[in-house]
């Protein structure tokens, strides 16, 4: 099957080169030195089954932060925070889009099951994710070069998609449609929803933060002023480490609960 039906089908989308898979690294980390286990599910996301789901249930979205890259599964923000409330399913897959996400939010909740609280730290408003020619599925970022043949995005040639559709205010609109996708889906499936955004994508979003007022609810996105930045102290050197996401979970429980 095309990647393009499955984007268009109501099926939560599926990488299978992780499905049901016990990862020693991924992504980027490399270091194969036996701390880490990214214990995959059906659908190939580092969470527990959505088939296991109990009285109160926590779906977590985002990017490589949120899936954790280089940190134990216990130790990374959605456990910290989500096992407060409930039972957690992290569906962070790195290197994912804003739109990426709320698609997924979509096909959660319209295929699987639907959850009482939904927490989603949001990634760079430049990335984008479209079909090919030959009908596959791609992820462009938009802070590295469009030849970049690195080892998450995988590029070979110049994306002129990328060069041709992002600017601010492009992703600004980007943004805004998946921004009011999953806040949609959470009013009329009576989800509790929260939101964030952390790393260098703040960075951005602190420029684009008067344009953003037209577009975000500030009474349920949390504003990481004081623990936003990356402490680059993940096993991979690029990604925030225990600490972090520590500090993070604590800041962002605080906000969540004072706001229920």
């Amino acid at each position: 099957m095309q990647d393009f039906k499955k984007i268009l089908s109501n099926n939560v989308f599926v990488f299978e080169q992780y499905k049901n898979k016990i990862l020693p690294t991924l992504a980027s980390d490399i270091i194969n030195d036996g701390t880490i286990e990214y214990n995959m599910n059906e659908h190939g996301y580092r969470s527990d089954s959505l088939k296991n789901i109990s009285n109160y249930n926590i779906l977590t979205l985002g990017c490589s932060w949120t899936m954790g890259i280089g940190v134990n599964n216990e130790a990374i923000w959605p456990n910290l925070v989500g096992k407060k409330f409930g039972n957690v399913f992290n569906y962070g897959m790195y290197g994912v889009s804003t739109s990426f996400i709320a698609k997924t939010l979509y096909k959660i909740v319209t295929s699987e099951f639907i959850p009482n609280m939904v927490l989603i730290m949001w990634p760079g408003f430049s990335r984008r994710d479209y079909i090919k020619e030959n009908g596959l599925f791609k992820k462009i970022g938009g802070f590295r070069m469009a030849n970049d043949n690195d080892l998450v995005w995988k590029n070979e040639d110049e994306d002129l998609m990328f060069v041709q559709l992002r600017n601010d205010y492009q992703d600004l609109m980007i943004f805004w449609e998946a921004y009011k996708l999953v806040e949609i889906i959470a009013r009329l499936y009576d989800i509790k929803i929260f939101h964030t955004i952390s790393g260098y994508y703040y960075d951005v979003f602190k420029e684009l933060k008067p344009e953003l007022n037209m577009t975000i609810n500030y009474d349920t996105f949390f504003d990481p002023i004081n623990c936003y930045k990356n402490d680059l102290k993940g096993r991979d050197g690029q990604h925030p480490g225990i600490e972090w996401h520590d500090t993070f979970s604590k800041q962002f429980y605080t906000y969540i609960k004072n706001k229920l």
